[in-house]
């Protein structure tokens, strides 16, 4: 099925949890068209954002963007699937777009982790947050993570202060998109155009890309 290009605000979001992509769940966005002009979003909007890092190779014709939460577990168990097909495939690049929905500690996780890119430490304070174990409860876990990934900790809060309007746009904006996918909830990834909202095995993903890559439909059923 091919889901065309959503109007901005179409969905309230059911922001109660994290989930698996199922049979079906995948479908395509048209790309290219402007949010701006039309009041729609393409794919081509969604990566067109220098507030947001890429990770991976810089010669890609795949791009992977996910919405993701540092308190959310299914985004923990997607972060080394992820991880694995990006390192072995050197035509795969991602795009984590912050979307803290799990409360205030997850959105200080986020501007945490977007204030440390300022001093080239984003994928380090990415990695320790999706890497520890079970949920960060306090400003103090998000500090020490932080520390434990190499972060300057002055330049940090200097950068959280003096950067926080540009930081809470990113998530800002963030947020906006996530709305207009429809998503309802952490992990859902884009990749190519074509919308998962879940995390799914190695396997799934694999062949998700490869069949981008020959430019074929996704279908329901129990492949993409």
């Amino acid at each position: 099925m091919t889901r065309p290009l959503l109007p901005a605000l179409a969905a309230v979001l059911a922001l109660a949890g994290c989930g698996s992509a199922v049979a079906g769940d995948a479908d395509d966005l048209a790309s290219g068209a402007s949010a701006a002009t039309s009041g729609l979003i393409g794919f081509n909007d969604l990566i067109r954002d220098p507030g947001v890092p890429f990770l991976g190779s810089e010669n890609a014709d795949v791009v992977i963007v996910g919405y993701v939460d540092y308190n959310c577990g299914y985004c923990k168990k997607m972060q080394p699937v992820v991880d694995a097909v990006m390192k072995a495939d050197p035509k795969v690049r991602v795009l984590y777009k912050d979307w803290p929905i799990f409360g205030a500690v997850s959105q200080n996780a986020a501007r945490t982790a977007l204030a440390a890119g300022y001093q080239g430490k984003y994928e380090a304070v990415h990695n320790v947050f999706m890497q520890s174990p079970g949920r960060i409860t306090s400003d103090a876990d998000i500090q020490r993570l932080a520390q434990q990934a190499g972060v300057d900790m002055t330049r940090l809060e200097r950068d959280l202060s003096e950067h926080r309007t540009a930081i809470d746009a990113v998530l800002s904006r963030n947020g906006r998109e996530a709305r207009a996918l429809a998503l309802q909830g952490t992990p859902a990834f884009v990749i190519n155009g074509r919308l998962i909202p879940g995390g799914m095995p190695k396997a799934y993903l694999e062949a998700v890309i490869a069949r981008v890559r020959t430019e074929q439909p996704l279908r329901g059923g129990t492949t993409p």
